[in-house]
């Protein structure tokens, strides 16, 4: 079995390059990676993964001379290698994917996450995604909007949720100095830590970085001890930093700015708590978001949205709260709760452990793409 996989890039650390390059490396392993060839339209930038990742062939953006070069060389691909199935990383390269697999008689996989689906789509990607022969989502939420809103028949969705890589990212007692260091972090051991990571930009602001501060707020003074964390880069840093001016909690926000990847479990386990709850809109929302699965399996209990895909993280509160995260208060009861009581607080941290491994784990998702293979090779 050939699979030509069409990415728009698997370098950077954003949420569907990681579920690619989590992708790409399960197919590998299972296929061989002679039988696995990686064609990506964005080429490597700074501040992108720091560990080397082998595609066939990558181009330079989204302009249209680079455009031109990507389908040209996927063109050439398709002719020559002839692969069994494209596997397309974006509904933007459906479209491409669907014209294409007729010179070669193959078929169309297509991966669906959430904004990018309700957000307006193009007519070519449209057609991509009617026309794909299988589709998969990595919520069951988006899963339901394709379904239900006729982008796809009813049942035919496959969920593969988002993975964790537990040899990575587990609990463990030992403080890193190092990353206290060099994020400015408070030290765990004198205050409690309400972490939340990600993009921190105007175009991500569905992921609540404001609410938070001002769910922050409300708890504060009870909690002399609780400190706010927001860990990532983008251009709403220092409109984050005026709202929290603003609130007079400015001396207990701190901001770390780009985190190596390296040091991504490490900042995780000094989490008390993980927050990410996202709204759901027109260029809004998240599938299932990886950051609060990956703080899950560092031990940290969780806080999400009820809007999107992020539900599915938590089950039945063993593992944390699902808020609707417009309501401020909410927020900032669920936050009281964990500081209120740290014993609930580390029975649900535990149980967010045993969640991902139960499933969430990379052996699991690879295990879910084992089955599929066997599903199309014979369809």
């Amino acid at each position: 079995m050939r699979i030509l996989y069409l990415t728009p890039g698997c370098f950077d650390k954003g949420g569907i390059s990681r579920y690619n390059r989590y992708q790409i490396s399960a197919l590998r392993e299972l296929l061989d990676s002679s039988n696995v060839k990686v064609c990506s339209l964005l080429n490597r930038q700074a501040g992108d993964f720091e560990d080397p990742f082998d595609v066939e062939f990558i181009s330079n953006g989204i302009g249209l001379p680079s455009k031109i070069k990507f389908v040209a060389y996927v063109l050439k691909m398709v002719l020559l290698w002839r692969p069994d199935f494209i596997w397309v990383g974006h509904v933007n390269l459906s479209g491409l994917a669907r014209v294409l697999s007729r010179l070669c008689n193959g078929k169309v996989i297509l991966n669906t996450y959430g904004l990018e689906v309700w957000s307006g789509l193009s007519r070519d990607a449209g057609y991509g995604l009617r026309k794909a022969d299988t589709v998969i989502s990595d919520c069951h939420f988006t899963a339901r909007y394709l379904e239900e809103n006729g982008f796809r028949p009813a049942n035919s969705v496959i969920v593969i949720w988002d993975c964790v890589n537990t040899d990575r990212f587990f609990p463990e007692d030992k403080i890193d100095q190092d990353v206290l260091e060099r994020y400015g972090i408070p030290d765990p051991k004198r205050y409690r830590l309400i972490v939340s990571l990600g993009r921190i930009s105007k175009s991500a602001a569905h992921k609540g970085y404001d609410r938070l501060i001002k769910a922050f707020h409300a708890i504060h003074q009870n909690y002399s001890d609780a400190r706010l964390v927001l860990a990532g880069k983008g251009d709403w840093v220092e409109g984050l930093r005026k709202i929290a001016q603003d609130l007079n909690v400015h001396d207990k926000v701190f901001f770390t700015g780009p985190v190596d990847e390296k040091h991504l479990a490490a900042l995780y386990r000094l989490a008390y708590v993980f927050s990410l709850a996202s709204d759901r809109g027109i260029g809004r929302g998240e599938g299932i978001p990886l950051t609060p699965l990956e703080a899950m399996a560092c031990g940290a209990p969780i806080i999400v949205g009820n809007h999107d895909g992020s539900s599915e993280a938590i089950l039945d509160e063993q593992n944390g709260f699902v808020i609707d995260p417009l309501d401020i208060q909410l927020h900032a009861r669920r936050l009281t709760q964990f500081l209120k009581d740290p014993v609930m607080r580390n029975e649900k941290g535990k149980k967010a452990v045993e969640m991902v491994n139960r499933f969430f784990s990379y052996e699991g998702f690879k295990s879910k793409h084992e089955q599929l293979l066997k599903v199309i090779a014979v369809e």
